[in-house]
């Protein structure tokens, strides 16, 4: 068989490709990699790959290009589905499939579908949750449609003063949370000691994952452990619906507070911890609205306490001014009766005073100034003494 012209085998290519074809279009289930996007020039290069999902090995891969007139789709697939358009996302995409005899095989991506990235990566997550409920029923288990932890039963500290701050250094979710604390309008103060680390990215979910084991283990009584990273792609959310950072999270013993900064989707994480929260800022806010709710408790159980002092005082005074009115009304009864007693004993003993008995005509007998009260012992021809009112006589007895 005599040798063929390169030209003429990709003409024959193209040709045979055309008429399967055509100007058809197919939707195709890949994987993005190697992306090389230009959006000022308004076009975009990438590898479509199909890996085996056990091995993840390499099954097909074809080079892709969106073009200026297609280019709107990318943005509107972040738009819909809140995930940067970038490597290792699975894709439902529609696509025509061209040859050029200098550039070879290449797909024109026409159109993406969200819906088909989204509920693949609800898929995922979901998986991930069915694990840790078979796996660790004792850490993760379903309530009524709701997943209960560990971490979520922890009782919360009625002050929140005490943190541990996981975050990336110098990123916006660090500033921002940390200004929100030192700005708080009521003056409390926060400790926060800062656990710096990578938050998002290939091998986020151990780097803080070991942040975390740091902290459970250096004997710090911290009140409550914060997760915060800046905005970013729901793709950045991968190390936080990881099933290591569930388990972690779900059977940490501390309380953890995450605002990892979404607007949209729920992670394993949020789902799974203390508290979860939208942003940095949010859960700033959060630990200063919880203290305050602690300090309008106080106030209130002082102002009730100031309450029920005052109405005991009041109620104390009444009573001790009724007491003195009883005491004083008994006091006078007591010493008005004993005035009349008195009284009457005067008069009593007026009249049986011996002056008085003689003025009434009595008189008394007497021998040598003695008494004498009955005639035994009185002899005949004795001289006794007789007091009348008025003086003493002698007379003889007979």
């Amino acid at each position: 068989m005599s040798p063929i012209r390169l030209s003429d085998l990709a003409f024959t290519l193209e040709a045979v490709l055309d008429e399967a074809f055509g100007k058809k279009a197919v939707w195709v289930v890949a994987e993005s990699s190697d992306i090389k996007n230009y959006p000022d020039r308004g076009y975009c290069f990438l590898t479509l790959v199909e890996r085996e999902s056990a091995t993840r090995e390499t099954l097909a891969k074809l080079d892709a290009v969106i073009w200026r007139r297609n280019y709107h789709t990318i943005s509107d697939f972040e738009q819909e589905t809140g995930v940067a358009f970038a490597r290792n996302i699975q894709l439902l995409l529609l696509v025509s499939v061209g040859f050029s005899p200098v550039y070879g095989l290449r797909l024109e991506i026409l159109k993406i579908d969200p819906s088909f990235t989204l509920g693949n990566l609800e898929r995922e997550r979901q998986a991930v949750l069915d694990s840790l409920v078979q796996d660790h029923p004792e850490l993760v288990w379903l309530e009524e449609g709701h997943y209960i932890t560990a971490n979520q039963l922890l009782p919360r500290p009625v002050v929140m003063q005490r943190l541990a701050l996981i975050t990336a250094p110098n990123s916006d979710g660090w500033r921002d949370f940390r200004h929100e604390l030192a700005q708080n309008p009521f003056g409390y103060d926060f400790v926060v000691d800062e656990f710096l680390t990578q938050v998002q990215g290939q091998g986020a979910e151990k780097a803080i994952c070991s942040q975390l084991e740091r902290i459970r283990t250096s004997g710090v009584a911290y009140d409550a452990v914060v997760i915060v990273r800046g905005g970013g792609s729901q793709l950045d959310f991968g190390s936080f619906d990881s099933y290591l950072m569930g388990y972690t999270v779900a059977g940490f013993d501390i309380p953890i507070l995450a605002g990892i900064g979404h607007e949209r989707n729920v992670s394993i994480t949020d789902l799974l911890c203390h508290q979860s929260v939208k942003t940095p800022t949010k859960a700033a806010a959060f630990l200063i609205e919880h203290n305050q709710q602690f300090e309008v408790a106080c106030l209130l159980l002082q102002e009730r306490l100031s309450r029920v002092a005052r109405e005991a005082l009041q109620t104390a005074r009444e009573n001790l001014d009724r007491e003195t009115e009883r005491l004083r009304f008994v006091g006078q009864t007591y010493f008005r009766e004993r005035h009349t007693d008195l009284t009457e004993k005067t008069v009593t003993i007026r009249h049986l005073d011996p002056s008085n008995v003689l003025r009434r005509g009595y008189a008394l007998l007497l021998r040598n100034g003695r008494i004498l009260t009955n005639k035994t012992g009185i002899y005949s021809g004795e001289t006794l003494q007789v007091q009348l009112h008025d003086g003493m006589i002698q007379v003889v007895s007979q």
